[in-house]
């Protein structure tokens, strides 16, 4: 059960990543047509970063889907691990079974990416057709439907499938390395969660990669002030920060996770949740890779949306262009909140599918727990506790890296427009509080069926069945 909930979840995750990022491109295609029709589109400056933040928004979905799929199929492949092993008893060869996984990667990740790309298009022929309003005269009134199938968008879909393949391939590796018999052992490790290397360490190559990303977008913010085309320079630092960032989340989140816990109780559920975080920090904290960019994508979003808001309003308040600049903000705003939703249930079907997977796989280590005298309800509690100091790690990183982002390309392609040279800094309360409380409720809910499976037996036979 575990292997195929993983795998519908897996598909879900591909269908709704390419439908991201098919979407994220045929919207910035019809902003693009309704702008340049008004009196903004005159400006060389308006239509040059309206191209780059395409650009932009390509990265943002190869990314975000990237990472949720691969991390998703991981665990989905790590559940199956003793299905494969009775295989290659069964006289299967390593090869054959790693041919066997792929073909099932290709076929999902282009099935979902086609899906998941129709679904795009008609949603753009929907967004075309009320942007164009009843009388035919609204911000996309001359926009067309050579705008909804706009080129560029099938790059999303087809990174989409590449990274399902891949992922799928990756995934069965080390497993299948192994000879038949030591597969059941591995298939015994993998399952209790265990990685094989729990040093908490940041690798040369990638503080190499946080440190350039990190100059990279101080001179963007510095150049804002100037030119527009300080968006390029924010974009390529803003891409080796983020990879510096999957490269060394197992060094980066164990800190949090160490903070955090030291407001838990040594003793009980408390006690039990310090320990396993103690013992296993990297696991943890590869496995919230999703939940981290996903919350990061959502918090660039609506930071950058607000700064956006209030720095326009600002300059046009009271000018001649203040209601045409009203109708284009009420449009663009309606946008990137249906963009930005969809974003966030990409988030949380991924973290469902995490924290379920993970608790499943972590059947034998919690078994030993209540072979030593752990009871049901402690067991139950230190899960919880868990998934909640995982889960509120996973969004403070999410959140600061996404406020980051969003400040930095609103000053690329602003400040220059401004008379201070400089945007504010606006990240909405309601932000905050609804990213952490959504992350540490879908995750509570999330660990809490799998918990019971994994409690429903009795100690000795649970620890015999994991």
């Amino acid at each position: 059960m575990t292997g195929r909930a993983g795998l519908i979840a897996a598909m879900t995750v591909v269908v709704l990543s390419a439908f991201y990022g098919v979407l994220l491109l045929i919207t910035t295609s019809l902003i693009s047509a309704g702008i340049l029709t008004t009196g903004f589109g005159d400006n060389a400056a308006t239509v040059f970063v309206l191209s780059v933040l395409a650009v932009a928004f390509i990265v943002v979905a190869v990314v975000v889907g990237s990472t949720t799929i691969s991390s998703a199929f991981t665990l989905v492949t790590a559940s199956r691990v003793r299905e494969i092993a009775l295989r290659r008893l069964l006289g299967a060869s390593a090869e054959q079974e790693r041919r066997r996984i792929a073909r099932q990667g290709a076929v999902m990740g282009a099935a979902g990416a086609a899906a998941g790309a129709a679904l795009a298009v008609l949603a753009g022929f929907g967004m075309l057709a009320i942007g164009r309003g009843a009388d035919g005269e609204g911000l996309l009134a001359e926009a067309g439907p050579i705008d909804v199938l706009y080129p560029l968008a099938i790059v999303p879909a087809m990174a989409v499938a590449a990274t399902t393949a891949i992922a799928a391939w990756r995934g069965s590796r080390g497993v299948l390395a192994a000879q038949p018999v030591l597969a059941l052992g591995a298939a015994a490790t993998h399952e209790s969660g265990a990685t094989g290397d729990e040093r908490v360490r940041i690798t040369a190559p990638s503080v190499i990669l946080l440190s350039a990303g990190a100059l990279l977008l101080a001179v963007t913010g510095v150049l804002g002030a100037l030119t527009p085309l300080a968006v390029l320079v924010g974009l390529l630092g803003g891409v080796l920060l983020v990879i510096g960032v999957i490269m060394s989340i197992g060094g980066i989140l164990p800190h949090l996770f160490r903070l955090l816990t030291r407001l838990l109780p040594r003793g009980g559920s408390g006690g039990a949740a310090r320990r396993s975080l103690a013992q296993t920090p990297v696991r943890a904290a590869r496995a919230s890779l999703g939940v981290v960019l996903s919350t990061a994508v959502v918090a660039m979003f609506a930071t950058g949306t607000a700064i956006f808001e209030a720095s326009i309003i600002d300059k046009y308040y009271g000018t001649g262009d203040e209601a045409e600049v009203a109708e284009i903000l009420t449009g663009i705003l309606a946008v990137v909140g249906a963009l930005v939703s969809v974003i966030a249930l990409i988030s949380a079907i991924g973290l469902t599918t995490t924290v379920a997977l993970t608790t499943r796989l972590r059947a034998r280590e919690i078994a030993t727990g209540r072979v030593l005298g752990q009871s049901r309800r402690d067991a139950v509690r230190a899960i919880l506790v868990e998934t909640a100091v995982v889960c509120t790690s996973a969004a403070v990183a999410g959140l600061l890296l996404g406020a980051a982002l969003g400040w930095v390309g609103a000053q690329s392609v602003l400040a220059s427009a401004l008379d201070g040279g400089i945007v504010p800094l606006v990240i909405p309360p309601a932000l905050v509080v609804g990213l952490l409380v959504a992350t540490i409720a879908l995750g509570l809910v999330a660990s809490a069926s799998p918990g019971r499976f994994v409690l429903a037996d009795s100690p000795a036979r649970a620890f015999a069945r994991a």
